[in-house]
């Protein structure tokens, strides 16, 4: 794993070969950490508190149902392009990679090499341990 790879680095990565619109990481309190393109025509302020909405929704059908733990969230629009939200942990903090990808892409393998790269990239720019009043670099 290259030390030196940015979140913007894997987002972009992700973005082209997946010839997805946009890429937000954002922590699981709904603020943004990263986002590729920079000039999306999507805000990333609010796909971040649009995420944690979906994350508050879905926490509490997961009590509810008593449903495992979620790790994605897919939505279909008209146009069948595709919002996915990714939950995972890293170095003891909450994320969620959002992507939106067009109509018919595969998107499953490229966004979980980007969760194992985001992972690597928290993990080892923490140590491993957090205080939780710190906020990782991107």
């Amino acid at each position: 794993m290259d030390t030196e790879l940015t979140f913007e680095d894997i987002l972009g990565r992700i973005n082209a070969e997946g010839t997805f619109t946009a890429s937000v990481l954002t922590s699981d309190d709904g603020l943004p950490v990263a986002c590729m393109p920079v000039s999306s025509p999507y805000d990333a302020d609010t796909i971040a508190a649009m995420v944690t909405l979906v994350k508050g929704y879905i926490s509490d059908m997961q009590a509810r149902l008593g449903l495992a733990e979620v790790n994605e969230v897919s939505l279909v629009v008209d146009d069948h392009s595709r919002l996915i939200c990714r939950y995972f942990s890293a170095a003891g903090r909450g994320f969620v990679l959002t992507t939106i990808a067009p109509p018919g892409k595969s998107y499953r393998r490229l966004t979980s090499r980007a969760v194992r790269e985001f992972t690597d990239v928290l993990e080892n720019c923490d140590g491993g341990a957090s205080d939780g009043n710190d906020q990782p670099s991107g």
